[in-house]
């Protein structure tokens, strides 16, 4: 054997090292190259936090966040990417790439299996999966039934590590998001958001709008993209959380095996720009269609983990949280000078915050709203709140926090929020405690230090000639069946005991909607609902709502189409003084005539606000082409004349008419003792004079109309909107409408995204978004399409509704197709009853319109009773003679 010389081992051994490096080259960009693992992953640390959450870490920098909560067999399933949103894109700052990757993970094509092949399984868990990008995060979720857990984690962490981006779906998906950015352009929310960001940040990429700018965004490519994903989408930048009827162990081995191969990279994400302090005031006016003016004034402030979070949350609570707050009592209560009126102090974990105030009004009270706003402000900065105010305020916050963790979706968003941006995945709990710590003088201090007219920033969004005008957990017996009561006097109540949460929901419904309203009264049901809270034999209205504001509780009163209703939510120990005050709202109202006044100025306004929005203006358009006798012809809100010509006898007359035992359901759920509730209703409400049931007396379908479609000029810039109608059936005809149901659901998705127009006209490029729903009730209703597209695709995308709707009267469907949509219509619907709100609801509801408080019962046989023929039938014999409205440019 001879040896070889120096020399030759060197060269050797450049040959391999050269060939490896080839090899290299000519590997996968991303895919193998990611998936490379040295080490198996395992977890490195765990962690208990209570409350059933628990967090854990793979070694690939992978973090986990789960949480057992056994109160429904639902869950939901979520990733949560650091390192992108729109401040953290990075070389591709303004191009809204984030946004953009996210419609195209979501959902998408990856080396496992197609996009239609994702969407089957999804539709087979109850097609409830989104996503969303926000400044510093993107999304992505799945809500499942517990058992079928393990499916939706593997769907979700597949879209994290293997997308492909087929070129089909990227030229799809930048149309999408194109017509989105455009549609955007016309929504004052987004308009009026977007102008403060870039009043407040002059050089931190926080400026930048989440969706991006229209030719930046123009100039990406799929490569872009591609590289965006490999970049960003890395163990070390997720956080992935389950939330449900899960087990802990079991979620944690799952989620480990679905990221065995996933490889920690280097540290990826961009250097932000410091915001240098702002010296002087700051403002800008907005110029966009509508009838009334948005203004908000707001001040930079702190990020999360400053101490001073928590007195600026409280005085935004003192500010406008209730109608006996500061502001919402001044502006809104004590004279109608604003439609609304909001606060918040927006503090992200990222880079310092602002504190904002917010009123809609009409363009002559600006200046007033202002001032009153200013006053307020300075208020805060001179005078301590008096002791109980502040108690209240922090009974609000703790009440929010009990309330706003009743489902799992709410509870996953909590703790990964928490996570990200304190580190601390409990946070919540941890900042109520904080809530409660205020005192007095700390909100005072933080009010003289942030609230300075040097740093005062203004956006103005009004109608054309603005600028010019302006100057400037469980235990036993946890859940009941419903118990039903009739009383002597014909008041139905139905009580059910669900202690999940120490609250108890009260919901009452009245026989007294729109359709009680005459041509001579429209809006006399709105009118009448909006006055109930505002005095009554025992309780002034601002009486009322102090004591809602001061248990952090809620009531509304409100009047829809069929039916007028008051719900009150509380925490358990409040149940009786809620219940007081409900009582004497649905029963002995006074209509006091000052509150009178206002409130029906303040209907007024709302009813001309309206035309700012483009889905509620097109709602009041369509409808204004419907024969006037039609029971869906005015909307359930009225008109401006109709309202300003409304009495208080008229009002009087109604309530005394309509809100009576024998025309109303009243359901309590919650945290309660079913026969102590049922006796103390007997002693309260029992020997209330029983009045007459109003049923009304409609057929249960139109009679056939001929066809319509109306043009409206409207200031949609780049858009036009589209809504057909077809006249359907009642309630009464449950078959139809089931049959309505179903056919909406294959059209349109029903309760998620998906179906054949939305696959068809997303596909073309023609909208932004198509959906589906009926509008129905005491009397026939309307199957009801609404898009959003371009003006020069209107008349295609109405064409392309009714070839679609004439395609199932056809041929029907395939009995796989029948069953795919059933089965994500009964799982989508089984996930929307988890609380005792949603449940109350659809019994009382239900129970009022006689079909029985335990119908929603039979939803899921109902559903699978539907047949093709079915489908057939009421395309043929409804939705072929629609009432079609289109809005757009002029031109």
């Amino acid at each position: 054997m001879t040896s070889k010389s120096p020399a030759l081992q060197a060269l050797a051994l450049l040959l391999v090292l050269f060939t490896m490096a080839a090899m290299a080259q000519d590997a996968p960009p991303n895919d193998d190259a990611k998936h490379l693992s040295e080490a198996p992953v395992e977890y490195r640390s765990r962690q208990s936090l209570g409350g059933g959450a628990t967090i854990a870490r793979l070694t690939n920098g992978l973090t986990v966040v789960v949480r057992e909560n056994h109160a429904a067999p639902v869950a939901t399933v979520r990733s949560y990417v650091q390192n992108t949103g729109s401040a953290f894109e990075g070389e591709y700052l303004g191009s809204g790439i984030s946004h953009l990757v996210e419609h195209l993970v979501s959902g998408g094509t990856t080396t496992k299996r197609t996009e239609a092949e994702i969407r089957t399984i999804v539709d087979s868990l109850g097609g409830k999966t989104n996503a969303y990008t926000s400044n510093d995060i993107t999304a992505y979720y799945v809500d499942s039934p517990a058992k079928r857990v393990a499916t939706a984690i593997e769907l979700v962490a597949d879209s994290m590590q293997h997308v492909t981006f087929e070129q089909d779906e990227y030229e799809r998906e930048l149309g999408v998001v194109q017509r989105e950015l455009e549609m955007g352009e016309s929504e004052r929310a987004r308009v009026a958001y977007q102008a403060m960001k870039e009043l407040i940040f002059t050089q931190h990429p926080m400026r930048h709008p989440i969706i991006g700018y229209q030719q930046v965004l123009q100039d990406l490519t799929r490569d872009d993209v591609i590289a965006f994903y490999q970049k960003r989408y890395v163990p070390q930048n997720m956080v992935f959380c389950v939330v449900g009827d899960v087990n802990t162990d079991e979620v944690l081995e799952l989620v480990k095996e679905n990221f065995a191969t996933f490889r920690r990279t280097t540290e990826r994400g961009p250097v932000l720009a410091a915001e240098p302090d702002q010296a002087s005031p700051r403002a800008v006016t907005v110029e966009m269609p509508g009838e009334t003016v948005n203004l908000a004034i707001s001040w930079p402030t702190v990020p999360l983990q400053d101490e001073d979070l928590y007195p600026l949350d409280v005085a935004s609570y003192l500010l406008t949280n209730g109608d006996s707050s500061r502001l919402k009592k001044r502006l809104v209560v004590d004279q109608p000078l604003a439609v609304r009126v909001s606060s918040a102090s927006y503090t992200p974990g990222f880079v310092k915050g602002w504190f904002q105030i917010s009123v809609e009004c009409e363009p002559e009270n600006v200046e007033k709203c202002k001032a009153i706003v200013l006053e307020e402000i300075s208020r805060l900065q001179r005078e301590l709140p008096d002791p109980a105010e502040l108690k209240k305020v922090k009974r609000q916050k703790a009440a929010e926090h009990v309330f706003g963790q009743q489902t799992v979706e709410n509870q996953a968003e909590s703790l990964v929020r928490s996570y990200l941006s304190s580190g601390d995945p409990l946070f919540d709990e941890q900042y109520v405690k904080g809530i409660n710590a205020v005192i007095g003088d700390e909100i005072a201090e933080v009010a003289r230090r942030y609230f300075r007219p040097d740093r005062v920033n203004t956006v103005l969004v009004g109608p054309p000639g603005t600028s010019r005008q302006s100057t400037d957990e469980s235990g036993d017996g946890v859940e009941s069946e419903v118990v039903r009561k009739v009383l002597d006097n014909g008041l139905t109540v139905l009580v059910k005991r669900h202690a999940v949460l120490p609250m108890v929901t009260m919901q009452a419904f009245v026989r007294a909607g729109a359709l009680s309203d005459t041509r001579e009264t429209p809006g006399r049901a709105a009118l009448t609902a909006s006055l109930l809270e505002k005095g009554t034999e025992k309780f002034s209205g601002e009486e009322i709502a102090e004591f809602f504001d001061s248990v952090g509780g809620s009531l509304t009163v409100a009047s829809q189409r069929n039916t007028s209703y008051a719900t009150a939510t509380v925490l358990k120990e409040d149940f009786a003084g809620a219940f007081d005050r409900l009582e004497q709202v649905l029963f002995h109202p006074t209509f006091p005539e000052d509150e009178f006044a206002k409130v029906r100025e303040l209907q007024g306004s709302r009813i001309a606000a309206r035309g700012n929005n483009p889905q509620t203006m097109m709602m009041d358009f369509w409808s204004g082409l419907l024969p006037p006798n039609d029971p869906y012809a005015v909307p359930t809100i009225g008109t401006k004349a109709g309202v300003a010509g409304l009495t208080i006898d008229d009002l009087k007359e109604l309530h005394a008419e309509r809100f009576v035992p024998s025309n109303m359901v009243l359901a309590v759920y919650g945290d309660v003792d079913p026969a102590a509730t049922i006796r103390m209703l007997e002693s309260r409400l029992g020997s209330l004079p029983p009045g007459k049931p109003s049923v009304p007396d409609f057929a249960t379908s139109h009679e056939r109309e001929k066809a319509v479609k109306e043009f409206k000029a409207a200031d949609l810039p780049g858009s036009a909107m589209v809504m057909v109608g077809f006249p359907t059936v009642s309630i009464r005809d449950q078959r139809g409408k089931t049959s309505l149901d179903v056919l909406n659901a294959v059209l349109t998705g029903g309760s998620g995204a998906g179906g054949r127009l939305f696959e068809e006209l997303r596909g073309a490029r023609l909208v932004y978004y198509v959906f589906g729903f009926q509008q129905t009730g005491f009397a026939p209703g309307y199957q009801m399409f609404m898009a959003q597209t371009r003006p020069e695709t209107a008349e295609e995308v109405v064409q392309r509704i009714r070839r679609a709707i004439q395609r199932i009267a056809d041929e029907g469907l395939s009995d796989e197709e029948l069953a795919r949509v059933k089965e994500k219509m009964i799982a989508g619907h089984a996930m929307s009853k988890t609380t005792p709100s949603a449940q109350a609801f659809d019994a009382a509801l239900n129970e009022l319109y006689s079909l029985g408080y335990d119908f929603d019962a039979g939803y899921d046989e109902r559903v699978e009773a539907i047949t093709s023929d079915d489908l057939k039938r009421v395309a043929r014999e409804y939705l072929d003679v629609p009432v079609v409205a289109v809005a757009g440019p002029e031109e």
